[in-house]
């Protein structure tokens, strides 16, 4: 699936899979986010082997294949972002590195929002919200 058909899509809910440590080390990592649609179903992005970032047909409410073992993933929301209807992407912002891969994307919601997916050694989420525009 590709970014662009998410264009004009309403995002009804961002859910971030989230990969559940041992007992012994008790911080989750935060490995990947799924934008939800009701037009388009879901979108995935995570952070490659290779540090660029991956675009892929979302799987909600099941999760990716490559979350193994299953028991040691789950989707949670991501606390930075509010509950509920973010609105149409209006706007996809793309960065490359200096090979022109994908490692950056910036969506711009219809209500001012926005949401920033930076790939590396882990997936880097940050949320701006219309009011602190």
């Amino acid at each position: 699936m590709r970014l662009d058909s998410l264009a004009d899509c309403t995002v009804v809910a961002v859910k971030g899979i989230y990969y559940l440590p041992e007992v012994s080390d008790p911080a989750e990592s935060l490995e990947a986010i799924e934008l939800i649609s009701e037009e388009s179903g879901a979108l995935g992005l995570t952070s490659g082997t290779d540090w660029t970032l991956r675009i892929e047909k979302g799987t909600w409410p099941e999760l990716p294949s490559w979350c193994y073992p299953p028991d040691a993933w789950a989707y949670r929301d991501i606390p930075e972002l509010p509950p509920g209807t973010l609105g149409k992407i209006l706007v996809a912002e793309r960065k490359a590195n200096e090979y022109g891969d994908l490692v950056q994307i910036e969506l711009h919601f219809e209500g001012g929002a926005r949401i920033t997916a930076s790939s590396g050694e882990s997936l880097t989420v940050t949320f701006v919200s219309a009011d602190k525009e």
